[in-house]
């Protein structure tokens, strides 16, 4: 048997290292006993198909919110004389900021997998990555410390320019005593200090089935032998030794394999004083669990060799590992499950609940947008989320936005910026349904057309006599159009109004009496509607009384639009949405500057068919401009029916607050699927302001956060 081990350790020794690197998630997605057991199940799973060494790894180091300081104070200056009300919100965020990293002691994170295999480090990746549940890349790993260091009895002392660099110590794991540990104890205490730390769990080798099971038994029986020559005296060490194993055994035939395993905790400080006070902060905190001893000489030279990627055989440090099954191991790896502040790239989008850290994002790396999806009943937030989110975006990056909404809260974005809020009314406004928005003649007409098959509340197709009134209604606009050299390029002055569309439909259908009838009675049933007395006469017939063209611009600031009055004309509201968001989607095919396209209780656009087409095309065309779409609603239902879910499966961020009764759509769509019991449970459960905040793709993760306003942010927003 030992000849055998030799022989697996020597092959692994010669075996190419694959180092990877793995995103920390959030352990509080998993809060319930149900929650972390499959969570350890699906860790313990991947453990018990391993034949390779495997080392895991887990840096922590202080970190601060400076560079976004930095970089807020540099913009201020910067926009002062441009902009100087974009200068006072960068100043106020600034405050604000400073205000955080005053009040918190933030550290950053970063986790790695060391694996010595002849598979490719992709399909590594990828295998962690299905077992975890985690973003996982192949790459190098950081290094423990720069420059030159000398062993010094029991530190690392740095040589050559030591000013400002630290001194680092080593300790080891030299036994593991029979305590119950799970996710939480004892490795969140040991994460929460607040100095830099290197966690390691090396895993130099693993048993194969029948010889883990030997080995148990071996033990077993060297331990009930020694009981038996004892008599009358007691060892209740032994005694628990002899329990733990059998447990072991036991966990072995359920399907574990047996690891070695050792632990290894890097510490530095600026002092030495301090860095004997911070080891032994370190020992007390998982004695309950495992015993560290400091490494020191020569010992201390290898040791510190484990974070750097060397063999276990290479570094010939004396063997204290310990035996421990897949489930045990399993629970070693917790760091995963402990994010810190991550890069303060982008915009602050919540705070974490679980470790009360900054959550940021940058949603304009790539060179398409990346589209979000709002949900949420009413009074959870999301209305105060969004202004906040506008306001930050707008401040921090000076990304505009179009925020469209119909219930007034838009002038409190508006004034915070100090742009005008166009307010849309049913007699104060005119958005004539023939103005030009495509550069295409088809698709004008088609435009045009869906907007009249929402006046009339039928559409205009599916059937001969629809299909006739289709092309009826597209001869005369294409010939009114076309009595313009260059109707393309038309202003809205120029754009024949409705009742020039009711006038040429009266004259069309030549000899053919079907066809003339067809005409008069669509001219008559669009006449009674658009012109005159018309019910929505005063709102389409006429020339457009809201300016929403480019003219000449090079760059358009934010703008704000609310409905409110004319929430109560579902019809009519439905039609300036898409007025308003063709004319935007129209200047977007000018540039492809960034830029914000927030639309609220948006089921008002997809609750009228002939609409739905339009806002699934226009948001392909803001994606492949940079225009991000936010879309917010109350139900997610609303996006998840036809063609609709377009839209839900093209939007890589989604921001979910309490759903409510609609949570029955997280149980019944496989688009949820990787959702746990415990993610469910937390969306129906949760509390105003707070949501859950996932990112699918590269930078895929779910983060369970709360709104944390700014005090000017909760000054403005305040009653939203």
């Amino acid at each position: 048997m030992f000849v055998q081990t030799s022989v697996r350790e020597r092959a692994s020794r010669q075996a190419p290292l694959h180092t990877l690197l793995m995103e920390p998630f959030d352990i509080g997605m998993y809060g319930t006993n149900e929650g972390v057991s499959l969570l350890q199940a699906r860790f313990a799973g991947w453990l018990s198909g391993l034949a390779e060494p495997f080392r895991f790894c887990c840096w922590l180091m202080p970190a601060t919110l400076n560079d976004k300081i930095g970089l807020l104070s540099k913009l201020a200056r910067d926009v002062e004389q441009a902009d100087p009300q974009r200068a006072m919100l960068a100043m106020e965020y600034r405050r604000y900021f400073e205000e955080l990293q005053e009040e918190a002691h933030y550290q950053r994170a970063l986790c790695g997998v060391g694996l010595w295999s002849e598979t490719s480090g992709r399909s590594l990746a990828r295998s962690l990555e299905g077992s975890f549940g985690t973003a996982t890349m192949e790459a190098p790993w950081p290094a423990l410390f720069e420059g030159n260091y000398r062993v010094k009895d029991w530190y690392l002392e740095p040589v050559d320019r030591p000013s400002g660099r630290l001194y680092w110590t080593v300790l080891s794991s030299y036994e593991f005593l029979p305590s119950d540990w799970n996710f939480f104890k004892p490795t969140k205490a040991l994460l929460s200090v607040n100095f830099p730390l290197a966690f390691c769990v090396d895993v130099p080798y693993t048993y194969d089935r029948l010889e883990g099971i030997e080995a148990i038994e071996a033990n077993i029986t060297a331990y009930t032998s020694h009981l038996a020559t004892l008599g009358a005296m007691e060892d209740s060490r032994a005694v628990q030794r002899v329990a733990d194993c059998r447990r072991t055994l036991q966990e072995l035939n359920a399907g574990d394999l047996l690891h070695k395993c050792q632990i290894f905790l890097a510490i530095a400080a600026p002092d030495l004083a301090t860095l004997k006070e911070q080891a032994n902060t370190a020992q007390s905190l998982t004695r309950t669990h495992y015993l560290l001893r400091q490494e020191s000489g020569e010992l201390l030279r290898r040791a510190i060799e484990i974070f750097a990627g060397q063999h276990t055989l290479d570094i010939k440090l004396p063997d204290t590992s310990w035996r421990m099954t897949s489930r045990e191991v399993a629970l070693m790896l917790a760091p995963l499950g402990f994010p810190k502040l991550s890069s303060t790239d982008g915009v602050l989008r919540g705070t974490s609940v679980e470790g009360h850290y900054p959550v940021f994002h940058n949603s304009w790396k790539d060179r398409r947008a990346t589209h979000e999806i709002w949900v949420g009943m009413t009074g959870f937030g999301k209305t105060f989320a969004l202004n906040c989110y506008l306001l930050r975006e707008w401040a921090e990056h000076g990304i505009p936005f179009d925020l469209l909404e119909p219930m007034g809260h838009s002038r409190h974005i508006a004034a915070a910026i100090g742009v005008p809020l166009h307010s849309l009314s049913a007699r104060g406004t005119t958005l004539n349904p023939q103005d030009v928005m495509f550069t295409s003649l088809i698709e004008q007409l088609s435009h045009t057309i869906k907007l009249y098959e929402t006046v009339l509340g039928r559409p205009l197709s599916g059937g001969q006599r629809e299909n006739m009134e289709n092309g009826l209604l597209s001869e005369a606009l294409e010939t009114l159009y076309r009595s313009f050299h260059r109707w393309e390029e038309i202003s809205s002055t120029q754009v024949p109004i409705c009742q020039d569309v009711v006038d040429t439909l009266r004259g069309l259908g030549g000899d053919n009496s079907l066809r003339r009838d067809l005409g008069l009675r669509l001219a008559e049933e669009l006449g009674g509607l658009c012109c005159g007395a018309g019910r929505w006469a005063s709102f389409l017939n006429g020339v457009t009384t809201l300016n929403l063209a480019r003219a000449g611009r090079q760059h358009i600031g934010p703008r704000a639009f609310t409905f409110v009055e004319m929430k109560e004309d579902p019809v009519l509201l439905a039609l300036a949405y898409t007025q308003v968001l063709a004319a935007i989607r129209r200047d977007s095919l000018i540039d492809d500057l960034p830029r914000i396209i927030a639309v609220d209780e948006v089921y008002r656009l997809l609750k009228f068919p002939a609409l739905i087409d339009f806002l699934v095309e226009a948001a392909k065309t803001f994606r492949t401009r940079r225009k991000k779409l936010i879309c917010i609603d109350q139900n997610l239902m609303f996006f998840m029916a036809d063609k609709a879910r377009y839209i839900f499966e093209n939007a890589p961020i989604r921001v979910i607050f309490n759903q409510g009764p609609g949570i029955r759509a997280f149980h019944d769509d496989p688009a949820f699927s990787h959702y746990t019991p415990h993610h469910l449970e937390t969306i129906a459960q949760l509390k105003p302001f707070h949501y859950l905040f996932e990112i699918q793709g590269q930078e895929k993760g779910i983060w369970f956060v709360y709104n944390t306003p700014s005090a000017g942010e909760l000054r403005r927003f305040g009653n939203t």
